[in-house]
């Protein structure tokens, strides 16, 4: 699994003047830019570095939103 795979959505934040990023399957993440594109790839390059370090201590990855788990 991949960061590329998962789920995101970048949304305008009014209250901060920020775009705000998040990802559906790590609810705890977010990562925040001057635009929706900046936003996404920060919050990428967080999810990219929890995939790697979840892999490394063998813990679960979770599946993209909606992926049956076999």
């Amino acid at each position: 699994m991949n960061a590329a795979q998962y789920t995101y959505e970048a949304m305008w934040s009014e209250e901060d003047r920020v775009f705000i990023a998040r990802v559906a399957e790590f609810p705890s993440l977010e990562a925040r830019g001057d635009s929706r594109g900046s936003s996404l790839r920060a919050l990428r390059a967080v999810v990219d570095s929890v995939v790697k370090e979840l892999h490394e201590s063998s813990e679960e990855v979770p599946q993209k939103a909606g992926a049956k788990k076999d």
